[in-house]
């Protein structure tokens, strides 16, 4: 495969997909909770400014800044002191916000900060102006080709509550910001917790990634005071 990547830089997870995300894609992360979906988005954007000089912005429609940046302090990112840089810009918008809005702050965000990577943190609320799972629908297909045009890497952060990757896109009732991101997204990476502990407790699991030939068995991994680790067959990298 010839498509241009965008390292993740989490240790042993770019080995997996041939270097990385395909460059400019809209890449989905699934999991229950406490699966590591918010430490994956947090070291994708890390990572991005240590390692390769790209400028991030976190989208969280939940959970406040400061509590994101405990979050990354609790396994080595010192996020607050990216976004005082302005190498990572954390921004806390209304899951009620609507496409026309998010694009005008997307647009200024980008422009102004120089920005490659964009994380959006739970995708699932996005669209709670709206009631019907078709309009839900349309406005992520809206988003997700807008997100194309900006020339940056995305990742959406998706959860479901029993942990099974294939329980997205499935209509459950009309208050769980019903999204199809599986569908829509260029690549579905799924975040496993049994929540029983030891070295067999979290996996991951790349479910597709188009254009490139991926690793499609579950890979053990773990959450380390320096973030997420996967690890080889025998528990050890």
């Amino acid at each position: 495969m010839d498509s241009e990547r965008c390292h993740s830089g989490i240790e042993g997870f770019d080995d997996l997909c041939e270097g990385g995300f395909v460059r400019n894609s809209v890449n989905c992360i699934v999991g229950g909770p406490g699966s590591g979906k918010t430490i994956f988005l947090l070291q994708f954007l890390y990572n991005g400014v240590t390692l390769y000089k790209e400028n991030g912005v976190y989208v969280s429609f939940e959970e406040d800044v400061q509590e994101l940046y405990k979050d990354g302090l609790k396994v080595g990112l010192t996020i607050e002191e990216h976004d005082k840089n302005n190498e990572i810009k954390i921004v806390k918008i209304s899951p009620y916000t609507t496409l026309s809005e998010l694009k005008k702050e997307l647009t200024f965000l980008i422009a102004r900060y120089d920005v490659k990577r964009i994380c959006f943190d739970p995708v699932n609320l996005f669209g709670k102006s709206e009631e019907k799972d078709s309009k839900i629908r349309m406005m992520l297909v809206d988003m997700t080709s807008l997100l194309k045009r900006f020339d940056v890497t995305t990742l959406l952060s998706a959860e479901t509550t029993t942990g099974d990757v294939e329980e997205i896109g499935i209509v459950s009732s009309a208050d769980d910001g019903i999204n199809h991101v599986k569908f829509l997204s260029d690549s579905l990476v799924h975040l496993h917790s049994s929540g029983l502990g030891g070295v067999s407790d979290r996996a991951i699991r790349i479910v597709k990634m188009r254009r490139t030939n991926h690793m499609r068995g579950p890979v053990p991994m773990q959450i380390t005071n320096k973030g997420i680790v996967l690890l080889k067959k025998n528990g050890r990298r």
